[in-house]
This record gives C-alpha cells, sequence and structure tokens, in this order.
C-alpha cells in the first residue's frame, strides 16, 4: 500500500487511493499496439517476388514480379517509398511492358544516407491498396531477392473519446499525486526542527 507521512502516526490515505485507482483504470484499458514509422502488415493476398539490386552507392533498382495474388485483382503500380528515421522518398513504380497480368514492376531509388532503408512497392485495385515491403542496406552491392507478401497497410488509429478521457483522468490522477507528495514535503519541512 502506498502512503505518504504528513505527520508521525499520521498517513496520508488519499494517494493509497489514487495509486490503486489508476491501476484500476490502466489494467481495464489496456493501450493499443504501439505505432512506429509502420503501423503493420495487413491481412496478406498472395506472394511475390522482390529484388533489388544495388550498387554499393545508395542507387538501388527494386523489381517486383512473379506475383500469385489470392483473388483476381489488377493491380496498378502507384509508387515505391524507401524510409528511415523519418526521411521518406517516393519516386514512380512502372509496369515493366510485355509481361502477363498481373505484370512485373520496377522502380529506382538513390538513397542518399548510410544504414537500414525500409522499401515499399505500392499498388492500387479495385477495392485497396496493396503494399510489398523488406528491409534494404544502402550499400547493398549486388541483387537480394526475397518472397514476400503482398498485404493490406493497417491504417493508423485514431484514439477513441473513451481513451481521450482515459488518458486525461490519468494524467489528472497523476497530476494529483505529485501535487500531494510536494505538500506533504513542504508540511514536514515545516514541522521538523532544522538539524545542524
Amino acid at each position: 500500500m502506498i502512503a505518504l507521512t504528513v505527520r508521525p502516526g499520521t498517513r496520508l490515505r488519499s494517494g493509497a487511493a489514487a495509486a490503486a485507482l489508476t491501476l484500476l483504470l490502466v489494467a481495464l484499458a489496456p493501450p493499443p499496439p504501439a505505432q512506429a514509422h509502420d503501423p503493420g502488415q495487413g491481412t496478406a493476398y498472395g506472394t511475390a517476388q522482390r529484388t533489388v539490386t544495388g550498387d554499393g552507392t545508395g542507387q538501388l533498382t527494386v523489381t517486383i514480379t512473379g506475383i500469385r495474388l489470392t483473388d483476381d485483382t489488377d493491380l496498378t503500380p502507384t509508387r515505391l517509398v524507401a524510409r528511415r528515421a523519418g526521411e521518406a522518398l517516393t519516386v514512380p513504380l512502372r509496369a515493366q511492358p510485355g509481361t502477363p497480368p498481373p505484370g512485373a514492376f520496377t522502380g529506382e531509388l538513390a538513397l542518399p544516407s548510410p544504414g537500414l532503408w525500409f522499401v515499399y512497392a505500392q499498388f492500387a485495385t479495385g477495392e485497396r491498396a496493396l503494399e510489398v515491403w523488406g528491409p534494404v542496406d544502402q550499400q547493398l552491392t549486388g541483387p537480394q531477392s526475397q518472397q514476400r507478401n503482398p498485404y493490406q497497410p493497417v491504417t493508423a488509429l485514431t484514439p477513441s473519446p473513451g481513451q481521450i478521457i482515459l488518458g486525461a483522468v490519468l494524467l489528472a490522477v497523476s497530476t494529483a499525486l505529485t501535487v500531494a507528495a510536494a505538500v506533504t514535503v513542504a508540511r514536514r519541512r515545516v514541522l521538523l526542527p532544522a538539524t545542524t
């Protein structure tokens, strides 16, 4: 139990009650999954071969081939995106002429800084957006090929009114605990004689 001492023999029970209320509210309303630079993969709609070829200086060619979708959806390429540490580069993703449906697609990127980048090939369909992604080192030399899943990206969540209210309550409780602690310390200083 949490209790703050005001003077010998007296305990501040409102601090314990506030702490218990905070723990109860956190237990009853767990937070949603963390949203970093990417909210995550959604439903997968098949497989595709993603090949990235680099020259060691950040010049990359990304090719998406061997696409096998779970339905007969036509893919329209929208863009190729590279993301790293808040930076995003966007270039066109083009269909390669003469390839049978669902097609093959390519795009070229110039990654400006060393490190690991997340590269996304994005497509539009009649019903949804799909993307294929993978990590790529800026200093990649030669081809790197992986089978990946085209998936429907998850959209970022907007907090519900209940989550906003709960956040405000938790902020108020933590503020009250901080003020109670400060008042308790101030009272102790007044009640206790100065030591030399």
